[in-house]
């Protein structure tokens, strides 16, 4: 992890949007002692409309994140005050509304797992700003459930991906017998085997729940297509991908940037999901000779 060293307690890495950063549970905001980290996700029943094997009726049931409160204090007894209201400004500055939080969980082991799309559900607070140990708490609630197992850079910052795979363009299919230039006449081999290549892809994933990919690809590509026939999930990016030019596609947080601009409006189609097991997964676009993409993900450890 960039500058941070792993302490005999769980420390909370916060990432905004904007790739800001704040840690929580070490040094200038550490936890108190009350702090409970993994809040369970809530198991809700809906209306009856599952029926069981013994044709019982049952609740269709539904998983959501619980709230997960963050509580700590501000400082030591070292801290001036005039320190400690800088601290506070940039601990109620850094949380904003409406805008989504990944957040990282640090083991004493230097080992992290990761919660994504968290938003501020109860304003920042820093109680009683002049004594000596100020608190302070903020409530987040989470749209995806899951844990996803997390390793970044130790240089930049970047999250790297373990998991990733090359899907291969599904219209390109080569392969097999075919003939060589000679012949029977000259060499008496005639028919020879080829590398098969191209085709529908399969991808693997060793999940507790479903994953949400990024999908990355690199030009010359027009109109690219990306489908998993196991879900029967299809999305698809209207446009060209010129050669030198790089389009990535979010499944989870649902964006679409071309060497970094915003191209969502050219989206259409369902945010990818790849279920725990077999994929089969089809890579389409208009150009036979367009390079192959790929796409990344982040396994879930828990839920």
């Amino acid at each position: 992890m960039k500058g941070i060293i792993p302490r005999c307690w769980i420390m909370a890495l916060f990432i905004r949007e904007d790739r800001q950063r704040l840690l929580l549970g070490d040094g200038a905001f550490m936890f108190n002692k009350k702090q409970q980290h993994f809040a369970a996700n809530k198991v809700t029943n809906t209306v009856i409309d599952v029926q069981g094997g013994n044709g019982v009726l049952l609740a269709g049931q539904t998983m959501k994140a619980a709230n997960q409160t963050f509580e700590g204090y501000i400082g030591d007894a070292g801290v001036s005050k005039e320190e400690i209201e800088v601290l506070r400004r940039q601990f109620i500055n850094f949380f904003k509304l409406n805008v989504p939080y990944e957040v990282v969980y640090i083991m004493p082991d230097g080992s992290a797992i990761k919660r994504q799309r968290g938003f501020v559900v109860n304003a920042p607070e820093v109680k009683e700003l002049w004594q000596i140990f100020p608190e302070y708490s903020v409530t987040m609630n989470f749209e995806d459930i899951n844990y996803y197992k997390y390793e970044e850079d130790p240089t930049t910052g970047e999250e790297i991906y373990e998991q990733s795979a090359t899907l291969l363009l599904y219209d390109a299919i080569t392969g097999g017998f075919t003939w060589d230039d000679k012949g029977l006449v000259w060499d008496e081999v005639g028919a020879v085997t080829a590398p098969g290549k191209g085709g529908t892809t399969t991808v693997k994933i060793d999940s507790v729940s479903q994953v949400y990919p990024i999908w990355t690809i690199t030009g010359l590509s027009d109109n690219p297509v990306l489908e998993n026939l196991t879900t029967g999930q299809k999305i698809q990016y209207s446009g060209r991908v010129s050669p030198g030019q790089v389009l990535e596609v979010d499944m989870l947080n649902h964006t679409a940037k071309l060497d970094g601009t915003n191209v969502i409006q050219n989206v259409t189609g369902t945010w990818l999901s790849f279920a725990p097991g077999i994929n089969r997964i089809n890579y389409i676009t208009e150009n036979n000779n367009a390079p192959n993409s790929n796409i990344k993900w982040a396994e879930v450890v828990m839920q």
